[in-house]
């Protein structure tokens, strides 16, 4: 099977580089692209869909999936209804719309809102990766990681409150605390449908 990964920002290969060998089988190849920010990913979808669904209907192409992830940046239903309208105007069945146990060709996922969230879905990650960064540094913020609007922002605080040096490095936490997720105890919904829709590529 192979599966190519449509990303809006080098963070997110960062962090699935780590990831996805952890979620896919070994016989599973992976491909990550990753582009200018949502609105580029967004604009060329439909048109890059339509690629995969000419290469899909080839002869021997059919073990081909497309896994599309986005920030949902606050607008998580009107994000993924384009993502989703895209798909079906390619003719490709994603995830959302497939009945139980039918082949599909898409996931389309939302980290919400986003990625760091997923980062801060496990804070004992956070203090392993930074061991600086204590229970307390989190005191305030909610349960769910979701309901974060600022993610990132959240993100840097905890680490400046354990060291006022730290500054934004999005890729540099990603491949630090991406290592030490601990998969089924995240606290991050929109982190584990994501997980729980790649174990059904």
């Amino acid at each position: 099977m192979r599966v190519e990964f449509l990303l809006e920002e080098e963070s997110a290969e960062a962090a699935l580089k780590i990831l996805v060998p952890k979620l896919l089988p070994a016989q599973y190849v992976a491909r990550f692209r990753v582009f200018e920010g949502c609105a580029d990913l967004l604009h060329q979808l439909p048109d890059l869909l339509r690629g995969y669904r000419r290469r899909i209907s080839q002869p021997g192409q059919q073990d081909l999936r497309i896994v599309v992830l986005l920030d949902a940046d606050g607008i998580a239903a009107r994000r993924l209804a384009e993502m989703e309208a895209s798909a079906a105007t390619a003719g490709l069945l994603s995830y959302a719309q497939a009945p139980a146990g039918q082949v599909f060709y898409v996931l389309n996922a939302l980290a919400v809102q986003e990625l760091e969230a997923w980062f801060l879905g496990d804070r004992q990650a956070i203090q392993t990766a930074y061991p600086r960064v204590h229970a307390h540094h989190f005191s305030g913020l909610p349960a769910d990681p979701d309901t974060i609007p600022d993610a990132w922002e959240t993100l840097l605080r905890v680490l400046q409150k354990a060291d006022a040096r730290a500054t934004k490095g999005k890729v540099k936490w990603a491949e630090s605390i991406a290592p030490h997720l601990d998969i089924p105890a995240n606290k991050s919904p929109s982190f584990l449908a994501f997980c729980q829709g790649l174990t059904q590529l």
